[in-house]
């Protein structure tokens, strides 16, 4: 026996010990399915939209090197200059880069309507981007070329 502070006797007794105290039990295959399951549930519309998302930023980057083949076009028609380009041509199928077929790319030159006079002398430059294979063009820019000093 043995006495606290207040001069009270007390018996100790001895504690039972468990191999696996309460506090520290495992978990049941029940708990353990739930769990699962409702983690499937969450991450479920979570990878469905990285998914989407991806597939939004593929579709974005082809359209945003399509637009510049495009633009790189024009260009290339400008350094030829107004003289060298003449209506009526046009060079269906030339790929963006040698042995690329991804893309196909169609320049229109087309004189401007003669009969108006505040478009005399413009010519009309269609390029038009679209995938190998596709008929429907994914970007289409438009300009017009003038001769020098008007």
């Amino acid at each position: 026996m043995r006495r606290d502070r207040l001069g009270q006797t007390h018996r100790w007794r001895r504690q039972k010990t468990f191999s696996c105290p309460s506090a520290i039990r495992g978990l049941t295959l029940v708990e353990v399915l739930i769990a699962v399951t409702v983690l499937a549930v969450v991450l479920l519309p979570v990878m469905v939209g990285f998914a989407q998302a991806l597939i939004t930023t593929s579709q974005t980057t082809i359209s945003s090197v399509a637009s510049s083949a495009a633009r790189d076009t024009i260009e290339n028609l400008k350094a030829l200059g107004y003289d060298n380009v003449l209506p009526g041509q046009s060079q269906a199928s030339a790929d963006l880069r040698q042995g690329d077929g991804f893309f196909r790319i169609t320049t229109t030159v087309t004189e401007a309507v003669p009969n108006d006079a505040s478009k005399k002398g413009l010519k009309l430059i269609e390029v038009a981007v679209s995938q190998k294979g596709s008929q429907t063009p994914m970007v289409v820019l438009t300009t017009y070329f003038t001769p020098v000093g008007v």
